[in-house]
């Protein structure tokens, strides 16, 4: 009983690990709630080491683990989401230099539990495949633009039209992790999400669908994406960056911009 109870409370330890370490970093006094936002998710990427893997190291790991064959709709179980990160960790050490190996386990342990937490909050023990694939596109690295691509691409019928539907969905998922990280009152799940990107609904392309997720400002409810990609280009030594406070929906957020 006592092997047990301390079993529990590991797992339990394991399960709020990233969190704990996440408020240790005190972002809460940023004011900004995009910047917050946007840190805290960045935070999230580095400490699971998302960001050392790109869209198409993750579009590799979902065929590798069939779940291109599955519906959008298919659940699956928390066990074989377990063998999907493996397999993204596992490829990514085989790419990295011996210098450079990540700890494999740890970073499973975190990022399973970080899903479970942001998609799995009534404890069923299944995650859909349209959430773990709209979950690791948004937070893996790489450029955003072809990140966007790959988004659309799970969002648009046959003849390459987007389906607002489809895109309805991705922003379920999408803003789950905002959520996740405490950020729903500023960026959480609205029904009227989609009108904030298209409020002209009308047939939509991949272009003018990366140009109004491009744009400056990007939609309201994703505001808080392009600043983590900007965020990552500021840690990087990339030059030439400037804060510019933007007014949206009556409260203060901030965007980085090039000079």
């Amino acid at each position: 009983m006592i092997e047990e109870g301390g079993n529990k409370r590991k797992t339990m330890a394991e399960k709020r690990q990233l969190f704990i370490e996440m408020r240790a970093q005190n972002f809460d006094v940023i004011r900004l709630s995009t910047y917050r936002t946007a840190c805290k998710l960045r935070f999230v990427q580095k400490r699971c080491n998302l960001h050392l893997v790109d869209i198409w190291n993750m579009i590799e790991a979902f065929r590798d683990n069939g779940l291109n064959t599955l519906d959008h709709t298919t659940e699956i179980s928390v066990s074989r989401l377990e063998t999907v990160i493996s397999s993204i960790y596992y490829q990514l050490n085989k790419r990295l230099p011996s210098t450079h190996q990540i700890s494999v386990e740890q970073s499973i342990s975190l990022l399973l539990n970080f899903m479970i937490a942001a998609y799995d909050s009534e404890g069923r023990g299944k995650l859909t495949v349209f959430s773990v694939k709209a979950m690791l596109a948004t937070m893996c690295g790489g450029k955003m633009l072809d990140k966007l691509r790959y988004i659309f691409s799970q969002m648009s019928d046959s003849s390459g039209l987007m389906m607002f539907g489809k895109l309805d969905q991705f922003l379920k998922e999408a803003l789950k992790l905002p959520t996740a990280v405490f950020e729903g009152p500023s960026f959480g799940y609205t029904e009227h999400a989609v009108r904030t990107c298209f409020p002209q609904q009308k047939k939509i392309m991949l272009n003018m669908f990366l140009d109004t997720m491009m744009a400056d400002p990007p939609p309201q409810c994703l505001v808080w994406l392009p600043l983590m990609h900007r965020l990552a280009h500021v840690e990087n030594g990339e030059h030439g960056l400037t804060f510019r406070p933007l007014r949206c929906r009556e409260e203060d957020t901030v965007i980085i911009v090039k000079n």
